[in-house]
């Protein structure tokens, strides 16, 4: 199933990025014969219904190009959500101005809710009451909004 999932992603990322838009997560699953293809996108446009369907048509005849499923499959192209946790640089730049409670690898440290102010490769720079600080991709687990 991962070869699959690569391929699709490999087909997909360079006419995505011409839309404006990115793959945040890709999840291929089988219940019995049906076979679903789950894409979760940010978009320069929002990921709203409309956007949502425009790429699930773009997609779709991409998909359909390929010889990828040969006894059919369902697509859903939707928004990641905002109660998706936040693992990724791109996950983070897309949340730039948002307030996130941080779950850090080291599980000592304090995780009261802060801003997300920038995301840059391996670090994401936050504000709180007091301060600007950065911190490693690495020492985050993962960050939820905070509503």
């Amino acid at each position: 199933m991962d070869t699959v999932k690569d391929q699709i992603r490999e087909l997909l990322e360079k006419p995505l990025e011409v839309e404006g838009c990115e793959i945040a997560d890709l999840v291929l699953s089988r219940y019995k014969n049906a076979e679903t293809v789950r894409l979760f996108i940010y978009s320069d446009r929002g990921a709203n219904l409309g956007e949502c369907a425009r790429i699930s048509r773009i997609v779709g005849a991409l998909i359909d190009g390929t010889s990828l499923f040969r006894s059919g499959y369902n697509l859903e192209v939707s928004s990641p959500g905002l109660d998706r946790p936040l693992t990724t640089d791109r996950d983070f730049r897309h949340r730039i101005g948002e307030t996130v409670r941080i779950e850090y690898v080291d599980q000592k440290r304090k995780s009261d809710p802060v801003k997300i102010v920038a995301a840059t490769g391996d670090t994401v720079e936050f504000e709180d009451v007091d301060s600007r600080f950065m911190v490693a991709l690495s020492d985050i687990v993962q960050a939820k909004i905070v509503f």
